[in-house]
């Protein structure tokens, strides 16, 4: 399995923050799907790019709402350091859920810290007037990004 270097949005009960992964014969393409399980005993890091052999266990009786596999990392086979300077996207508002939270500042999902650079004006209005909103971010640090451009 591999781990990209940067979380994203996804929407289980609630709007969350996922891990993007490759698998199997995904690994190595342009193909990253939302992974909304945990990884027992993988500690992830934003900025670095992981690769890891993990064990999958089929649980019986699995919560509603919750994985009927269970992963448990073996080993971290690879990291890779992206520079802070990388772009990525991220949804920022999809199917009307927005997924920016501003009771503590700007936030991905209470979680990130998000500099709007000079366009607060602008993603307020795309937030407030779009079902769909995707903000293109670079690094800052490990728990903030910054936003480049929205679509």
């Amino acid at each position: 399995m591999r781990v990209n270097h940067f979380q994203s949005t996804g929407i289980a009960l609630e709007p969350v923050l996922t891990l993007l992964v490759q698998k199997e014969d995904d690994i190595g393409t342009n193909s990253w799907d939302n992974f909304y399980s945990n990884i027992n005993g993988f500690n992830y890091e934003p900025g670095t790019i992981y690769n890891l052999s993990v064990k999958t266990e089929r649980i019986n009786n699995p919560p509603a709402d919750g994985s009927s596999i269970k992963y448990t990392l073996v080993e971290v086979t690879s990291t890779q350091e992206v520079d802070n300077d990388i772009l990525f996207k991220i949804d920022l508002k999809r199917n009307g859920e927005n997924f920016i939270t501003t009771e503590s500042g700007l936030k991905l999902l209470y979680q990130i810290d998000i500099d709007c650079n000079n366009l607060c004006e602008e993603l307020e209005t795309a937030l407030q007037s779009q079902d769909y909103v995707i903000g293109t971010f670079k690094r800052i640090s490990i728990d903030e990004i910054q936003l480049i451009e929205i679509e």
